[in-house]
């Protein structure tokens, strides 16, 4: 008989301390999920640099991740994937002298700030919300280039293949973006955000030559922009969202702004009809 018991206090044990793990687990768990979001996005990207002055335009995507820190400071990770093109006309010509092609990749960490939230306070019925981004990550780029017609060697070296440059380069951006809520957990998100690579082979061209050999060292200067549209998924509510402070400072300033836009109701007085008096 007491064998048995102390199987059955054994199994119970067991029991309880598998419980309390998968309980902790599952608490740990959704506490990651609150306030953190994802966001698939494509748009476009405009690069200028020494070898493009028409066609500087075309596609990129990627996504970008968030959690937040603070009620209005999220850390941030971007990645992208893009082609960037372009080329060079001199001046006096209507044909190019060089053109070029690049496939990059874009990988940033950094934070968004959200002055809204720092300045109303969190408030889940705020259509649009505006934020600044600041990054900091690497560009890894693949670039071609190839002679024009106006080129080195005229109209018959026109697609004549020049170089190659690829490499890894430290890269700084700074934007913003826009949030325009569709529910709690879904919102549309608009961004721009400009790039500046610490390199000058973003479009292979950091130098030239004449017919005679000689070489020309070009102004280094490669930087680029990137416009996207994307939809932003909530995971979970921030941790904040029962916060009495930031929830009644939300709630103050929208009843502040509710007032002085819409004239106070005037309740009509209680007065008995003469008709149907008794």
């Amino acid at each position: 008989m007491f064998r048995n018991l102390d199987k059955t206090l054994i199994v119970c044990i067991i029991l309880l301390i598998s419980c309390s793990v998968s309980g902790q687990y599952r608490k740990k768990r959704n506490k990651f999920l609150e306030g953190l979001k994802i966001q698939p996005k494509a748009g476009v990207n405009m690069f200028y640099g020494d070898l493009v002055s028409q066609g500087r335009t075309n596609y990129t995507f990627g996504v970008a991740g968030e959690k937040e820190l603070l009620p209005y400071l999220n850390a941030r990770i971007d990645l992208n994937y893009g082609s960037m093109k372009g080329q060079q006309i001199n001046p006096g010509v209507t044909e190019p002298y060089a053109y070029f092609k690049n496939s990059y990749i874009d990988a940033s960490i950094g934070a968004s700030f959200r002055p809204l939230d720092l300045f109303y306070g969190l408030f889940k019925q705020r259509l649009f919300n505006p934020y600044v981004i600041g990054q900091f990550g690497i560009v890894s780029y693949n670039a071609d280039e190839w002679y024009g017609p106006e080129g080195l060697y005229g109209r018959e070296g026109d697609g004549q293949f020049w170089r190659n440059k690829t490499g890894i380069s430290p890269n700084i951006s700074l934007g913003g973006g826009l949030n325009y809520y569709i529910n709690s957990h879904y919102s549309l998100t608009a961004e721009f955000i400009a790039n500046k690579p610490f390199t000058d082979l973003l479009d292979a061209h950091e130098e030239w030559n004449d017919a005679d050999g000689n070489i020309y060292p070009t102004d280094a200067g490669d930087f680029f922009y990137t416009a996207t549209i994307g939809i932003t998924y909530l995971f979970d509510d921030s941790q904040w969202k029962n916060s009495p402070k930031y929830n009644r400072k939300a709630y103050l300033r929208t009843r502040s702004l509710y007032k002085s836009n819409v004239k106070k109701y005037k309740r009509p007085s209680k007065r008995k009809s003469k008709r149907y008096k008794r």
